[in-house]
């Protein structure tokens, strides 16, 4: 997969497409982060949201993992003064860390994986993260209604030829979660069509 020729594109695509809904999403966590927090942001893409972490003014460490270069490029043009963030151009998968941390983010994340892969990914994630400590979970919903298939499929036909996706339906996360983690907050956006859970590790 290589999102590196329509990274200048790509959010300008998802607002146009999504209603800017993918960016909502995202808030649900600013109100489960406290001063000091160290996170772990998967997928976080072109950046866009970090402003609104900034606006906080809160002290948080954060190492920012993504596999695009030039994601990464427009991501640490978004200058901040209480957030401290460790750009990390990676492969998920080889991201290796002694840290433990206080919250995890992965931001449309496990839809670019098959059901086995998310899974392993999801272990490897799980043992970063400290008793006690939150998940932040965005991605499209499970279980879709017709109309939210064909957009899918639509999606995925789009991002097989734009970056070389290879999966063919998106993975079942909520059952797997769901054996470690308890939900505490979630939202729906874009007709329930997108999903942001908070979860808690038990």
């Amino acid at each position: 997969m290589n999102y590196n020729l329509i990274a200048p594109y790509y959010h300008s695509l998802s607002q146009l497409f999504f209603l800017n809904r993918q960016h909502q999403a995202h808030f649900l966590i600013l109100n489960h982060l406290k001063n000091g927090d160290q996170l772990l942001w998967v997928g976080g893409g072109a950046g866009k949201f970090i402003p609104e972490l900034e606006k906080l003014n809160l002290e948080l460490e954060i190492d920012y993992v993504d596999f695009s270069s030039k994601m990464i490029e427009f991501a640490q043009k978004e200058t901040t003064s209480n957030v401290k963030i460790n750009f990390i151009v990676a492969d998920i998968f080889e991201f290796k860390t002694n840290k433990s941390y206080d919250v995890i983010m992965t931001t449309f994340l496990f839809d670019h994986f098959q059901q086995k892969r998310a899974e392993e990914l999801f272990i490897q994630l799980r043992n970063y993260l400290r008793p006690k400590g939150i998940w932040f979970y965005v991605d499209f919903v499970q279980n879709q209604k017709g109309w939210q298939k064909r957009i899918t499929a639509i999606m995925l036909r789009f991002f097989r030829i734009a970056i070389g996706l290879t999966i063919s339906e998106l993975p079942e996360m909520h059952s797997i979660f769901d054996q470690y983690f308890k939900a505490i907050e979630r939202q729906h956006f874009f007709k329930k069509y997108i999903e942001s859970i908070v979860y808690q590790k038990k």
